[in-house]
């Protein structure tokens, strides 16, 4: 296996761990790094998040979200790729004196990747890699109106969004090397004039690969920094529930990488975050995924 398709399962595994809470639903989609090898690849990937919210200091509710994922990535070019995915949503909220439960589908998305740059060496190893991304989301999954007090807690937005991402991968030695990556979400309006507030998201890790008998084992560390800007209805900020807020997270990822099949298993926990004024506190999240990845034919 080329070293470059290393990077990009690592990014595959640690796809939009974030806060639904705290700024529409979900974070920000990642690229991911595929360009320099022939396979499709098709993968469900599991998560787990969990929330506790807080009033005047006083913890009045936890929330735990359980996500259900369809990827999927194809090379429909050598310099471009389409990527994307379907999710699938349940989440309960806890009360004192109370509990709510909402499931449903969640907003698909489709990606397309376009590479700009990348060098191998004379073994066809990916040495450095950059490429741009242009997303898009739907709204068709289930959403509320704003006069919803669980409004956050469904698993769609009502709105289209639109993404833009960039993604840089640099081979420093043939078992390491580091992939940085960036995306910036523009929220679009839903039905009844509500706006999630725009978000940005930055993450960085190094990673290494290790010989596993016939398989490959690659273990990643690094971080990831969300911003998410205030929501807004009809224009002007909501006052009380703006969904605005930062977070910095560590995030370490172990993947295991057989002939067809890659084994995904990823961990992040928040280090520093500021959500809606200290409201909301965002607790470690994990997510399991398996994909099958499908050989074609070298162009």
């Amino acid at each position: 296996m080329r070293i470059s398709i290393l990077a990009w399962l690592l990014v595959l595994s640690t796809k939009s761990i974030a806060c639904d809470i705290c700024g529409g639903v979900n974070s920000n989609a990642s690229i991911g790094l595929f360009a320099s090898t022939k396979f499709h690849t098709l993968g469900f990937r599991s998560s787990y998040r969990s929330f506790s919210t807080y009033m005047n200091g006083v913890r009045h509710s936890r929330e735990y979200l359980f996500g259900q994922e369809v990827q999927f990535r194809t090379q429909i070019h050598s310099r471009i790729q389409l990527m994307g995915s379907i999710p699938y949503q349940s989440a309960i909220q806890n009360r004192d004196f109370g509990s709510d439960f909402i499931s449903g589908m969640g907003d698909p998305i489709i990606i397309s990747n376009f590479v700009l740059l990348q060098n191998r060496d004379s073994n066809g190893v990916s040495k450095k890699f950059l490429s741009l991304g242009i997303g898009l989301k739907a709204p068709l999954g289930k959403s509320a109106e704003n006069s919803n007090a669980l409004k956050n807690l469904f698993p769609g937005t009502g709105s289209w969004d639109y993404l833009l991402l960039s993604n840089y991968t640099h081979q420093f030695a043939k078992s390491w090397g580091w992939q940085t990556e960036f995306s910036y979400s523009f929220k679009g309006k839903d039905s009844f004039g509500f706006q999630y507030g725009n978000s940005f998201q930055s993450a960085s890790q190094a990673f290494r690969n290790f010989k596993f008998s016939s398989y490959r084992l690659i273990a990643a560390a690094g971080m990831n920094f969300e911003h998410h800007a205030n929501s807004r209805l009809n224009g002007l900020a909501t006052i009380g529930k703006t969904n605005d807020g930062i977070i910095l997270s560590s995030r370490a990822s172990i993947n295991l990488l057989t002939y067809r099949w890659l084994y995904s298993i990823n961990i992040q926990n928040p280090l520093y975050q500021n959500l809606n004024e200290g409201s909301i506190r965002q607790k470690v999240s994990a997510s399991v995924c398996i994909s099958y990845l499908f050989k074609t034919s070298k162009k």
